[in-house]
């Protein structure tokens, strides 16, 4: 008798070692995830970190930053850890953007970092302040406690922030 390949239905969760502070990117695949993807040359569209249990906080257009189910991201999502982190900063980046929570999208510098990769210019960026995209809220909860995920990117995308020296992918979720 052979051994059969044991497949793992869709609907059973993926079981990853997921803690407080580590940043969920998101292989989008719906709205404007494929121009995205485009223009960054990234597979990565979005990206939300986790807080507690399986839930995430992100900054996404058409909704105030808040809450999220991991799951809503089975199966088009990688984890990425920072082992540099310590409990006492896990808890301090929570609490930052928990902070956030109800604060409105910055549409303004998403059409900004549009340009920069299509036109392939650096050009001025005018960030609204108390707003945020995904990237630019979990880099500033890391830089809270002292960790810069891009040197010298101030706007990073999600590809970008992906690449950073600092994260170390878990897995597959």
């Amino acid at each position: 008798m052979t051994s059969a390949t044991v497949v793992r239905p869709v609907s059973q969760p993926v079981h990853l070692e997921i803690k407080p502070g580590d940043l969920i990117f998101i292989r989008g695949t719906e709205g404007v995830a494929g121009p995205i993807k485009k223009i960054t040359r990234s597979p990565y569209t979005h990206v939300a970190g986790a807080i507690f249990d399986d839930r995430l906080i992100e900054s996404q257009a058409l909704r105030r930053t808040g809450y999220q189910d991991l799951t809503c991201y089975q199966g088009v999502s990688d984890v990425f850890t920072c082992p540099r982190l310590t409990e006492k900063d896990r808890r301090a980046i929570v609490a930052y953007v928990t902070k956030h929570i109800g604060t409105r999208y910055d549409y303004v510098l998403f059409g900004f970092l549009a340009c920069r990769h299509l036109f392939g210019e650096m050009m001025p960026v005018c960030a609204l302040k108390r707003r945020h995209i995904c990237t630019t809220l979990w880099l500033e909860a890391y830089q809270s406690v002292g960790i810069d995920l891009c040197p010298g990117i101030t706007y990073p995308t999600p590809g970008e922030l992906s690449q950073s020296p600092e994260l170390e992918f878990v897995g597959s979720y």
